[in-house]
């Protein structure tokens, strides 16, 4: 199993790191068995928590106030994978 999320290069360039990981999984042979997405989150009375970096908050609220309409990843996808 791989897990990985989404990742930000620049601050309006969002790349699908878990859509390239599986690429090349599937080029060295192995076969998707499963993806499937892990929210990062906590659930204290009751309520959904997210669970951000404080680096991440950041970056976002940077990108807003520059006028970029960016949101915070809130997920790892979670690839399984086997052998032929």
């Amino acid at each position: 199993m791989i897990t990985s999320r989404p990742v930000r290069r620049q601050r309006d360039d969002l790349i699908d790191l878990p859509g390239e990981l599986l690429a090349a999984a599937r080029s060295a042979g192995l076969v998707p068995v499963e993806r499937t997405a892990a929210m990062l989150a906590a659930v204290r009375d009751g309520q959904v928590v997210h669970r951000a970096s404080m680096f991440g908050l950041m970056a976002v609220r940077r990108s807003r106030d520059d006028g970029i309409p960016v949101h915070l990843v809130a997920h790892e996808d979670a690839l399984v994978l086997r052998r032929p």
